[in-house]
């Protein structure tokens, strides 16, 4: 599976997502809230409680590149077409 880090947690919301922790895999599961500055959320992991993760203690949000409920950010300025 073709996984992608994401940096801005507040796109995160429903999305199913693995938690890494230097290097190391953490657990998976779906984003059920995330704070409004997007450096903490909430997952819930199939059979276990629901649980609080802090980017300040390095953890690292991966989704699959496929994810539905992943949003690209978007370069600003106009369209360029060549050819």
């Amino acid at each position: 599976m073709d996984l992608r880090r994401v940096n801005d947690w507040t796109t995160l919301l429903g999305a199913s997502i693995e938690l890494w922790q230097e290097g190391q895999w953490i657990a998976g599961g779906f984003v059920d809230a995330i704070t409004d500055d997007g450096e903490i959320l909430w997952m819930q992991a199939p059979a276990q409680e629901r649980k609080l993760y802090e980017k300040a203690e390095f953890y690292e949000a991966w989704v699959a590149a496929t994810e539905p409920a992943l949003h690209y950010r978007l370069a600003k300025g106009p369209l360029v077409l060549q050819g």
